[in-house]
């Protein structure tokens, strides 16, 4: 009798004790009502071409969702450090650019903290996602990319000797694993698939080109 009094006290004790012991859990999937958003996919990003002005190579957009919307794009001149508008000069084919956007919540949703922002489906293409002077909006911004069509030399011939070989291959893989650097140029000439990037896609496009199995590299 007295064992069962005794796991009887236990079991209330615990029952008492264990949910103010519990840790609290937080919600992550609202706030004050509103639903969170853990995924944003911007589509059109493509590199600039040189001699074109921004006014005409505003290419970004998001697909048609309830959940968030593309405010508006700019242009940003990673050579020199600034911001570009329509009436400013064409895109230099010796400067880096990067696009960018405000992402802004629709009604009811909020942008999470741990948010994943998208360029044609890959996160590796964002370079910086920074709080916009409006409330629950952020600024999305590519990665630096070169100007499209820049170079006397073929598209994956990254060494620059008149053909693109297998050597040209090993180069764009081993700068797409952070082995090596490239300059501007040949960061244009190893984007063989025009992703705004090098990486291990050129590569690879760039090595069955030099053996013959393909004619030419597929663009996005």
């Amino acid at each position: 009798m007295k064992k069962f009094i005794a796991l009887f006290l236990s079991a209330m004790l615990i029952a008492c004790v264990l949910p103010f012991s519990m840790p609290v859990i937080a919600e992550t999937d609202e706030r004050d009502g509103e639903i969170a958003i853990h995924e944003v996919y911007i589509e059109g990003l493509c590199a600039p071409v040189a001699g074109e002005t921004p006014e005409h190579s505003c290419t970004l957009y998001v697909e048609d969702n309830p959940e968030y919307v593309l405010v508006y794009q700019y242009w940003h001149d990673d050579t020199l450090g600034t911001d570009m508008f329509v009436e400013q000069e064409p895109f230099d084919p010796t400067h880096l650019y990067s696009q960018g956007c405000m992402i802004a919540p629709n009604e009811g949703y909020y942008l999470a903290e741990d948010c994943v922002y998208h360029f044609n489906g890959d996160a590796a293409l964002v370079g910086s996602v920074t709080q916009s002077y409006f409330p629950d909006c952020y600024f999305v911004q590519s990665v630096p990319m070169v100007c499209a069509g820049s170079s006397e030399y073929a598209p994956g011939d990254i060494d620059m000797n008149g053909e693109v070989n297998v050597v040209d291959a090993l180069l764009a893989l081993r700068c797409s694993m952070g082995l090596i650097e490239f300059s501007g140029e040949q960061l244009a000439l190893a984007d063989v698939n025009e992703s705004g990037a090098c990486d291990v896609a050129d590569a690879l496009l760039i090595l069955r080109f030099s053996m013959g199995l393909i004619e030419g590299f597929s663009l996005r």
